[in-house]
């Protein structure tokens, strides 16, 4: 599986490339903006009709920098073009690109068959090989873009 992959402190967030429709840069002034008026992890904006979701507050981890916004595709609506209508997701960083084997993907209910584990993710990797954006350790967490996408509208 193709994805993107995002660094939080302890884990990182794989976010699968075939449900992204767009990867943007935030400036710093951006950044500093967003972290000042966001207080809530979904955002609903009447006039674009997008919904911004910032994941470090999903996630209840410390927000220190928005770098990188991604648009999300719309499973449901042809029309991609448009610039209204989205999910977009405010993330630390893109640390890389990587190509993760699936048989490297374990599924959270098989792993965690005895934990109440959240549906916004669809598997995960652990991962002891420092080759990979150098990693080494830390568990690699991939999103359930359309679960998220159906949670937060």
């Amino acid at each position: 599986m193709r994805v993107f992959l995002c660094s939080f402190d302890d884990f990182y967030i794989a976010i699968p490339m075939d449900s992204i429709l767009a990867l943007t840069l935030q400036t710093e002034k951006e950044a500093e903006v967003l972290l000042a008026s966001e207080s809530n992890a979904v955002n609903y904006n009447q006039e674009d009709r997008n919904t911004y979701v910032s994941l470090p507050r999903l996630f209840d981890v410390p927000v220190k920098k928005i770098r990188h916004s991604i648009i999300m595709k719309n499973f449901d609506n042809i029309d991609d073009d448009a610039i209204k209508n989205k999910t977009i997701l405010y993330i630390p960083e893109v640390e890389c690109e990587t190509e993760i084997p699936d048989e490297e993907i374990y599924p959270i209910q098989t792993t965690f068959n005895n934990t109440l584990f959240s549906t916004l993710f669809s598997g995960i990797q652990f991962d002891s090989r420092p080759a990979i954006a150098g990693i080494g350790g830390n568990p690699v967490l991939f999103l359930n873009t359309e679960e998220l996408i159906q949670s937060v509208q």
